[in-house]
């Protein structure tokens, strides 16, 4: 009976309504770019041809010394490629 009279007695709240904290513009009224990502007929644009980020290696030569990975030994290069465990 406890129960029953917890649920009559269970008072009802109102969900405020979701306000973004972001609001983004609005770009229906803009054209859309054409961009290719490659140079028409062998001229070049002046942009560099490579858009992506940077090759990891260069990331890698850049950072210091205690974010680089460890070395792993040649027992741990044999551990993973067995695939663990025998």
């Amino acid at each position: 009976m406890g129960s029953k009279m917890a649920a009559a007695t269970r008072v009802v709240q109102v969900v405020k309504p979701h306000t973004p904290l972001i609001r983004f513009p609005d770009r229906k009224g803009y054209p859309k770019l054409n961009v290719s990502q490659h140079s028409v007929g062998g001229k070049s644009s002046g942009l560099p041809m490579n858009h992506g980020p940077p090759d990891t290696a260069e990331i890698v030569k850049t950072l210091p010394q205690k974010y680089r990975r460890k070395l792993m030994s040649p027992e741990e290069i044999e551990f993973i490629q067995r695939g663990g465990p025998e």
